[in-house]
């Protein structure tokens, strides 16, 4: 069984993380490209919903079995 290190967690949540901001960008322009006209209050309601079901999916997903398994104290 392969141990995770907390440099490896970090990395992995670092970089899911960094994915999950590339892609809020990136809708951000498109939306921004094809309506520029339209109002924003939509598309901050729709940004605010996704950013709410995002976090609830976070919630939802169990820890890491690394994460739950403590280290005894030498």
């Amino acid at each position: 069984m392969h141990a995770f290190t907390p440099a490896e967690i970090h990395a992995e949540t670092h970089a899911a993380r960094t994915a999950e901001l590339a892609a809020e960008a990136a809708a951000w322009h498109l939306a921004h490209e094809a309506a520029p006209a339209t109002p924003a209050l939509p598309a901050l309601r729709n940004r605010v919903g996704e950013a709410l079901v995002h976090a609830g999916i976070r919630l939802m997903q169990p820890a890491h079995l690394s994460t739950l398994i403590q280290q005894p104290a030498a």
